[in-house]
């Protein structure tokens, strides 16, 4: 977060220094930090290891672009997936009582229109498997050709179908606004929600998480543009 070292009256004018040296960074009540997998490789940050028989997600430049790249291949119930690492292990970084606020832009390119094959948000890093049910944690699910806003506590959970009118977009933008009160889920309309959730709110801490599943031996392939993370400081 930015702010100003000082307040000014409307139309005070100054130099650009005075103006740069007006901003500084600001701890006081959020952190923030974002990841666009232009580097470092993605073991550095990600923890790989609840990838199964898919490939490992990659850093990968396509399109002119560079993206993070999960790829199943075309046996089914095979999965790629990784998770944001804390201290260079699979572990949590942030929980509800932080009032996260998680905003990422993904390119779903491929994946089977029948059954469970795409998920991503925040999600318990010790959560079982991608795509086993009533994981703790506030995320997207596509499931059958529709996208759902999903919230578990681990015993059970709440889901919203919230696809957009005309089906799935190849590319979208999504966000996830999490509180000890509700999560908000929003799909590239940044201002009007598209599911509110009250209930089976994860009770567990949380990290970023991205999962594919191959369905009907059809590849799953998504790409990961960026991925940005908002959370309240600490203040005991």
């Amino acid at each position: 977060m930015t702010r100003h070292k000082r307040i000014v009256a409307t139309l005070d004018t100054g130099s650009s220094a005075d103006w740069n040296d007006d901003h500084i960074s600001d701890f006081e009540d959020e952190i923030s930090f974002e990841v666009n997998f232009i580097t470092p490789v993605i073991t550095t940050l990600w923890d790989l290891a609840q990838t199964a028989g898919g490939s490992d997600p990659v850093n990968s430049f396509t399109d002119h672009h560079a993206f993070a790249y999960l790829n199943t291949g075309a046996t089914t119930g095979q999965i790629s997936s990784m998770r944001y690492e804390f201290n260079g292990a699979a572990g949590n970084i942030t929980s509800i009582e932080n009032a996260p606020i998680l905003t990422t832009a993904v390119w779903l390119e491929t994946y089977h229109t029948v059954g469970e094959v795409v998920e991503f948000g925040l999600i318990d890093s010790a959560s079982a498997a991608a795509f086993t049910a009533n994981q703790d944690g506030a995320y997207f699910r596509v499931d059958t050709n529709k996208i759902y806003a999903v919230t578990g506590d681990g015993a059970a959970e709440t889901t919203t179908d919230v696809t957009p009118v005309g089906g799935i977009s190849e590319f979208g933008h999504y966000r996830i606004e999490l509180t000890e009160t509700n999560a908000k889920f929003y799909i590239d309309d940044m201002d009007t929600e598209k599911a509110t959730h009250t209930a089976n709110l994860p009770d567990n801490d949380l990290t970023m998480k991205y999962s594919i599943q191959s369905q009907n031996n059809v590849d799953s392939k998504m790409y990961i543009d960026a991925v940005g993370l908002t959370r309240f400081r600490y203040k005991g």
